[in-house]
């Protein structure tokens, strides 16, 4: 029986299902799309269900508590207790060797992996992937990359990977290639932070629904929701006049003074919101 677990999106989640239970979902995005958000809903979901989960990135971890916070997940208690383990790239990556195309050692790996078995880990996210599969020379990357998602096949682990946009010929061919092997691949985009749209190009065993438009906004306090996550309260019915006798005629009531609308606050405008 094929096994399912929600993303952690509602709307996503109500019409695929979720997603494959340990296996992978790839979501690419250029910067700003909200790859790292779409991460947050997928660790909150873990929480909910009782699972632990780990999340690397690039991120400080502290930082990563505060966004959270403010897109109404707080993290802190699931770190506390031990159910959430947030990781960071510079403990993998030394300081000799950092630079934007760095590729993490083999022991690097085998040490992730010995902490997702030994505490049991059940959900994974790696924001970005590009440190695990960023290989040099790129004749070798087909191979890596079979190699890479085999291996966190093995894991017994469900596991978000998120990917920049590509814009040269070896990074889309990475993308293309992640697209291969992972079973779900979501793809965000955004118009200067606006008009948000997620789209699913690849859902396997899906036919219907596939690279639909999904449009989507990110809240202060609420992270993905519908762009219109409010509905409108219709007008109060006009009572009908009786037959044979013509409704009484009332003066014009005296309109109300407009009531000034608050705009919801968007928290890119305070800080700046990873990708």
């Amino acid at each position: 029986m094929i096994d399912k677990t929600r993303l952690g999106i509602p709307f996503f989640d109500d019409v695929f299902g979720g997603v494959y239970r340990n296996r992978q979902v790839l979501c690419c995005g250029r910067a700003g799309s909200g790859k790292s958000i779409l991460g947050l809903h997928f660790i909150h979901q873990a929480l909910a269900d009782g699972d632990r989960a780990l999340l690397l990135s690039g991120y400080r971890a502290a930082d990563t508590l505060i966004v959270a916070g403010s897109f109404g997940m707080p993290f802190a208690d699931a770190v506390a207790s031990g159910q959430l383990m947030l990781l960071e790239y510079a403990s993998f990556i030394t300081e000799k060797a950092s630079s934007p195309n760095i590729m993490l050692p083999p022991q690097a790996f085998m040490e992730l992996q010995e902490t997702i078995e030994a505490q049991s880990i059940r959900r994974v996210v790696l924001d970005t992937v590009l440190p695990w599969v960023a290989i040099q020379p790129i004749s070798r990357l087909v191979e890596h990359l079979y190699s890479f998602v085999h291996a966190l096949d093995r894991i017994g682990a469900t596991v978000l990977l998120t990917l920049p946009k590509p814009i040269s010929n070896a990074a889309f061919l990475l993308k293309n290639k992640l697209d291969d092997l992972c079973p779900v691949s979501i793809a965000l985009d955004h118009t200067n932070q606006a008009d948000r749209v997620m789209r699913v190009p690849k859902y396997l065993g899906e036919i219907q629904n596939l690279s639909k438009p999904m449009p989507f906004a990110i809240r202060s306090g609420k992270g993905f929701v519908l762009p219109s996550d409010q509905t409108p309260v219709p007008p109060p019915p006009v009572p009908a006049a009786s037959v044979g006798n013509r409704a009484p005629t009332q003066p014009p009531a005296k309109p109300a003074a407009p009531t000034p609308t608050k705009k919801p606050i968007a928290f890119s405008s305070v800080v700046r919101m990873p990708e």
